[in-house]
């Protein structure tokens, strides 16, 4: 029978069965090594994954809902196919013999399992394996028998056995959020002695410390036993006490900013996305934060490296700033380490690379095997500078060969993979492979990428200011150091409770700037907790004055920053002469990315569970929609065409009508002071949150941090009564309760109240 035949045969057969099956070229068939049965070192979740014998990589698009299979033997690094997987895939593991692959789908919460015959060039669908909300990490243990998965918003952790390719435990009170997962290698075959480290994304209130200060917060990471499939433990990965940038004043002192930077800066471990084991030693990269005032680029984040001693499952207490090494280095042509999202450890030496998301380079690590103490290694070539190797655009995962020689690097926004020779004396790229297509030049697709390729980056790439110059560079934050996405991962909020020029102000998710249900988006609501901007492009003075850079509104010779720049009056923002990326102005391309390109977080609670049923009617009962109603779930709009007219704001920049006097303004609380140690706005009033971002909110409630849980927020019976006219109708604990229920189920799906 003809070839074609055949195939048609077997398209045919796919097409009745569900099955996907793909074939791949000829070279492909070819006979591969001797299959592997065990990985050879510890296993971790990343978003792209090499089989054990080294020969194909597979690679995650989350934009684009598929999993792009690579040869990389021999260096060919020639994709093979782009499958379809379900919604927003985030992780991917590959069984040790290469013969099955895992996906996570975090928007459709199940893991999608592959049967690989890359040998024979097929790829069949296995099925779609339902687990927890928002699945995102996966690994499997070295022998590749479990698979393990961590749900992010149910806050469980899934076990799948790999030979049935079924759900045989979820493993509940595994802390919020888990991220990340290192499964331990003890060399032998045996599945009931390896240890599970989860991380837990966003770090949590450490007891007796208000939020706002330097040590406000540990991080988290949850130890679990293969034998039993249950938590044995949580590691507490402690703030530092000194980052080793000073600051010139002191907000939480009520000392005020002064010439001196005399003023020791601390920071706590947060956004924990990732976690590798080296020996006795499991490491967490983290975006540290150091939310005291007063704001300025560089001591508001740092890039931390946490080391837990696997031996006594505790922080070994060596944390080391990685910044620290760009800022000690002889030349002054500096690129911090912002954002650092993914890393991974040699196999046959004490090195490890961290990717930087948002400055868009690797940099290399030595390691102190007894103590677990890290050092950030500088360019052999020129050891002036501290060694970093260029990435596409938003790198979030590396992988490393079994022998060393090859890295390879998924770059989230550039939907491309760096490959990095690793032989030499000194660490070279050595292509990009394409793994899935970016949008059309010139569609509204496009734009919105731009826009998240800027959100996302510490540097910015923008076009030349003629036709015959050079791109320009480096304007979104001074020597690269911040990022939208450094206290927005994702769009969303980081947890953190900064304290600002106008008080004490916790992160605001931005994905419910806009009215979402909207198909123009075109419904906004006021920003900021004081309401104090109007517009997206106001955040401009964010990029000038808290991150130090150049910012994107420029005069007319296309570079000069413009240097009337306003929240309010006498200009609006928007619509003024900005830098522009691909013939796209930044900033129409920014706000094209905060209204159509971030995506709700999904509730794991049922809207038809009976007490969530009870609590949307007494919440209704209570008149909560009062602030919190509408599409967006909150009553907040910018209600005029920008700038706003006399009276509509008042002296403090506030929009005065958008502001609710709920009673969660304490003037006497320690964390209410602005950065510069004066006395906080609120008086006035908060511009009310929505409740599409209840989901993110850890153990942080109120625009200072206030309240620990929904629970205190509704014992604030002047919250709790505001729809009322101060009539608390909500004094029944079973009724609150209802409501904490309700509020935990809101979600994108939930149908708003008017």
């Amino acid at each position: 029978m003809h070839a074609r035949q055949v195939n048609a045969i077997f398209v045919t057969l796919a097409l009745v069965f569900g099955l996907t099956l793909v074939f791949l070229p000829r070279e492909v068939t070819s006979q591969l090594p001797p299959a592997v049965t065990r990985f050879a070192g510890p296993t971790a979740s990343q978003p792209l994954a090499l089989t054990g014998d080294d020969s194909f990589l597979l690679v995650v698009n989350p934009d684009n809902n598929t999993l792009t299979a690579f040869d990389v033997r021999a260096d060919r690094n020639r994709k093979l196919i782009e499958l379809p997987v379900q919604g927003e895939p985030n992780g991917v593991a590959v069984l040790p013999d290469g013969t099955k692959a895992y996906v996570a789908n975090t928007v459709s919460g199940t893991v999608t399992a592959f049967r690989l015959n890359l040998r024979n060039g097929i790829v069949r669908l296995i099925r779609h394996i339902p687990v927890g909300t928002e699945p995102y990490g996966v690994a499997l243990t070295p022998n590749g028998r479990k698979l393990y998965v961590s749900n992010a918003r149910s806050n469980t952790v899934s076990v799948i056995d790999t030979a049935s390719d079924t759900v045989t435990k979820t493993i509940v009170n595994v802390g919020v959020e888990p991220r990340g997962i290192a499964i331990s290698n003890n060399g032998d075959d045996n599945d009931n002695d390896e240890t599970v480290y989860v991380t837990q994304f966003l770090a949590s209130a450490n007891p007796n410390h208000t939020d706002g200060s330097d040590d406000a917060k540990l991080g988290q990471v949850t130890v679990i036993s293969t034998a039993t499939d249950a938590v044995v433990g949580t590691v507490a990965l402690n703030p530092i006490a000194d980052t080793g940038f000073n600051a010139n004043g002191d907000a939480l002192a009520r000392i005020a900013p002064g010439p001196n930077f005399i003023f020791q800066t601390g920071a706590y471990p947060n956004q924990l996305n990732n976690i590798a084991i080296l020996g006795g030693f499991a490491f967490v990269p983290s975006t540290g934060a150091s939310p005291n005032g007063p704001v300025r680029f560089d001591v508001n984040t740092q890039s931390l490296l946490s080391a837990i001693n696997r031996a006594t499952n505790a922080d070994a207490n060596v944390t080391l700033n990685m910044h620290t090494a760009v800022q000690a280095q002889l030349s002054l042509d500096r690129t911090f380490i912002t954002v650092p999202w993914a890393m991974a450890f040699k196999h046959t030496a004490n090195n490890g690379y961290v990717v930087s998301a948002a400055s868009d380079l690797v940099v290399k690590l030595a390691v102190n095997p007894m103590t677990g103490a890290a050092a950030v290694q500088s360019d052999p070539v020129d050891p002036t500078r501290v060694l970093q190797i260029a990435t596409g655009k938003n790198p979030r995962g590396i992988v490393i060969n079994s022998i060393d020689t090859r890295a390879y690097i998924m770059n989230y926004v550039s939907r491309d993979v760096t490959v990095i020779d690793l032989t030499g004396p000194r660490e070279a790229v050595m292509e990009e492979m394409r793994s899935a297509a970016l949008p059309t030049p010139g569609t509204p697709a496009d734009t919105i990428q731009i826009g998240k390729e800027l959100y996302n980056s510490s540097l910015g790439e923008f076009d030349p200011a003629t036709p015959a110059g050079p791109p320009i560079t480096r304007r979104m934050s001074q020597d690269g150091w911040g990022s939208c996405a450094a206290c927005h991962p994702n769009g969303l909020s980081d947890g953190v409770t900064w304290i600002i020029n106008s008080g004490p102000r916790r992160a605001i998710a931005q994905h419910a700037t806009f009215d979402q249900t909207d198909p123009t988006r075109s419904i906004q609501r006021a920003l900021n907790w004081s309401a104090t901007f109007d517009e997206v492009e106001d955040f401009e003075l964010f990029i000038r004055n808290v991150s130090g850079g150049d910012g994107l509104i420029v005069l007319t010779d296309g570079v000069t920053p413009d240097p009337i720049v306003f929240a309010f009056n006498p200009l609006a923002n928007g619509g003024r002469n900005q830098l522009k990326v691909r013939g796209v102005g930044a900033w129409d391309a920014l706000k094209a990315y905060v209204q159509f390109g971030i995506r709700s977080p999904i509730s794991p609670v049922s809207k038809t569970e009976p007490q969530v049923i009870a609590g949307r009617a007494i919440f209704i009962a209570a008149n909560c929609q009062q602030c919190h109603g509408g599409a967006q779930w909150t009553t907040s709009r910018v209600r005029f065409t920008p700038p706003p007219s006399a009276g509509i704001v008042n002296v403090n920049g506030e929009i005065i009508g958008e502001l609710r006097k709920v009673g969660t303004f304490d003037p006497a609380a320690f964390n209410e002071v602005r950065a510069t140690g004066a006395a906080p706005l609120g008086a006035n009033g908060y511009n009310p949150p929505s409740l599409l971002s209840v989901l993110l909110n850890r153990d942080s409630f109120f625009h200072n941090g206030a309240a620990r849980s929904l629970d205190e927020v509704l014992q604030n019976v002047t919250h709790r009564a505001a729809g009322t006219g101060g009539v608390d109708t909500l004094s029944n604990a079973a009724d609150r309760a209802a409501v904490v229920r309700f509020l935990q189920s809101i979600d994108a799906a939930s149908v708003p109240i008017p």
